[in-house]
């Protein structure tokens, strides 16, 4: 089945609204008047498989960026690349040189978002309730080409990682929670963050 994109309308909002509900540990909140007003400004995008939503992304413009305040696909269509398509349809639609997203260190979607060239450019805490690091993930663009080449960053000083990340195979931060690496470990972090909470 080909996944088709559009722009949200105010009919697509409760979907919005609980799919947010539901992943709401790893999106976190936005209150429901936020919701509405991104969908009002066409500040969200749908993805679409036989007529029926299977996720949406939602953004916010900056002076030199598309801030990607949330990217959720709903847990049946995940790992089926559909997050990958919907994210590839934004980046068609936007006019920017840089797309920027914060993601929880302790999520699995980092990998995601690696996966797709982005690269983690810093790290900073989250909030007090969790406890959680949070990795600040960039994508630099130029017209005609979605991403600057590994040896344009590598030489480019205005593209450099940060010193504190990890290395340039990952782009990482060392100050990641420990066992942030693989995808065994990663998980294995995030179930004992949930039972440290229980």
């Amino acid at each position: 089945m080909t996944p088709v994109f559009s722009v949200a309308t105010e009919a697509e909002l409760p979907y919005v609204t609980d799919l947010q509900r539901k992943n709401k540990e790893s999106l976190g909140f936005l209150p429901s008047m936020a919701l509405s007003e991104r969908v009002t400004a066409g500040r969200v995008f749908m993805g679409w498989l036989g007529g029926a939503p299977f996720g949406y992304l939602l953004f916010d413009y900056q002076t030199d960026a598309v801030n990607v305040l949330q990217a959720c696909i709903q847990y049946d269509a995940r790992r089926r690349v559909y997050g990958a398509q919907l994210y590839g349809w934004g980046l068609e639609q936007w006019d920017t040189s840089r797309v920027r997203l914060k993601c929880a260190a302790d999520l699995e979607s980092n990998l995601f978002w690696r996966s797709l060239g982005l690269v983690c450019v810093g790290v900073k805490d989250g909030g007090a309730r969790r406890g959680r690091k949070i990795n600040i993930w960039n994508h630099f663009l130029r017209p005609g080409v979605l991403l600057f080449s590994p040896e344009e960053l590598a030489t480019d000083p205005v593209f450099q990682r940060r010193e504190d990340c990890r290395d340039i195979e990952t782009g990482f931060l060392v100050s990641a929670p420990e066992g942030f690496i693989d995808r065994g470990s990663l998980g294995k972090l995030a179930w004992s963050n949930r039972k440290s909470k229980a």
